[in-house]
C-alpha cells in the first residue's frame, strides 16, 4: 500500500496513465478509494490496505484548492453538506462540482445529484470575504434519481483520470461480440492461436519513429496484453487506434517466455467515455 501510494503522490512521471497504475495496485490487492472530503488530505495516503485518493488529484481543484479544503476542515471540522463547504471555503463552482463527480461527497451525501442541487442553492461568500449566513433550504430540493453507475464511471475518469472502483472495459464487455477475449485469457494462449481481445489502448512505442514497427500496449479489466503491428498495418489502421477502445485480431507469437499478439486488423469501438490521452514513446 505504503508503495502505490508513493507513486501515485509522484505524478505525473510520464509513463503510464494513472488508471494503469490503479490496475497493478487492485491486481496486487490494493483498492483505490475515491477521494473524500472529510478524510483525504491534499495527497494521496494510505487508509488500512486501500489507497485513498488526494484531494489536488480532482481536476479544478489542484494543490491550492485541496489545501484550503484541509485547512478549513481542521480549523472548523468536518463538513456536513456541499453548501456548508462552499460557504466556508468559497471554492469556485467548477471544483465544487469535479468534487462532487469525484465522489467526494458520497459519505455525507451519496446522492450526487443531489449534491449538485444543493450546490447550486447555496450562495458563496462574497468578494470581500464575509461569510453569507446560512439557510435552511432542504425542503426546497426535489427527490432526485442519482446517476447510474455508467455515469458515475464516466465522470471520475473525466474529473480524475482514473476509475477506482473498476475499468472503462466493465462497461464495454456486455456490448461485445462473441468470442471477444479479456488480455488475461490472450496471455495464456499457446504460440500461433488465433485472437480476437478488446481494451484501451494505454502505450505506444514507436523504436524507430513513424515508419518503424508499432508496439502498442492494450488494457481491460483482467490486466493488459502487448500487440505488435508491422509498418503496414500501423499505416492502414493508426487511426483506429487512437480510439478509446480497440478490437484486435491477430495472431500469439511466443518468445522467450513472452506473449506478444501479430496484428492483422485494429476496429474502434464505441464507448463514450474520455479516457486519459495514451502515452507516445518515440
Amino acid at each position: 500500500t505504503e508503495f502505490f501510494t508513493a507513486l501515485m503522490n509522484s505524478q505525473p512521471m510520464g509513463f503510464y496513465p494513472m488508471e494503469t497504475l490503479k490496475q497493478d495496485a487492485r491486481r496486487f490487492g490494493v483498492p483505490f478509494l475515491n477521494p473524500c472530503v472529510n478524510r483525504s488530505e491534499e495527497k494521496c495516503v494510505s487508509q488500512g490496505e486501500a489507497v485513498l485518493l488526494g484531494l489536488r488529484f480532482v481536476k479544478d481543484v489542484g494543490e491550492s484548492g485541496a489545501e484550503t479544503l484541509v485547512r478549513e476542515r481542521w480549523r472548523g471540522g468536518a463538513y456536513i453538506s456541499a453548501g456548508d463547504l462552499v460557504r466556508r471555503t468559497g471554492l469556485k463552482p467548477r471544483a465544487v462540482e469535479s468534487l462532487v463527480m469525484s465522489g467526494a461527497f458520497d459519505a455525507v451525501t451519496p446522492n450526487r445529484r443531489q449534491v449538485l442541487w444543493e450546490v447550486g442553492l447555496h450562495p458563496r461568500p462574497d468578494r470581500n470575504g464575509q461569510a453569507v449566513l446560512s439557510a435552511s433550504m432542504d425542503a426546497s430540493v426535489p427527490p432526485l434519481a442519482d446517476f447510474t453507475d455508467a455515469e458515475k464511471m464516466a465522470a471520475e475518469y473525466a474529473v480524475l483520470g482514473i476509475y477506482p472502483r473498476g475499468h472503462l472495459m466493465e462497461f464495454v464487455r456486455p456490448t461485445l461480440e462473441a468470442g471477444v477475449m479479456t488480455c488475461a485469457e490472450v496471455e495464456r494462449l499457446d504460440d500461433g492461436a488465433p485472437v480476437l481481445v478488446a481494451g484501451w489502448p494505454v502505450a505506444r512505442q514507436h523504436p524507430k519513429g513513424r515508419d518503424g514497427t508499432i508496439f502498442v500496449t492494450i488494457e481491460d479489466e483482467t490486466g493488459d496484453a502487448q500487440v505488435i503491428l508491422w509498418p503496414h498495418i500501423y499505416k492502414q489502421y493508426r487511426r483506429e487506434l487512437s480510439s478509446q477502445v480497440v478490437l484486435i485480431t491477430g495472431e500469439i507469437s511466443r518468445w522467450d517466455g513472452t506473449s506478444n499478439t501479430i496484428v492483422s486488423e485494429v476496429r474502434s469501438l464505441r464507448s463514450g467515455v474520455r479516457m486519459p490521452e495514451a502515452h507516445n514513446w518515440r
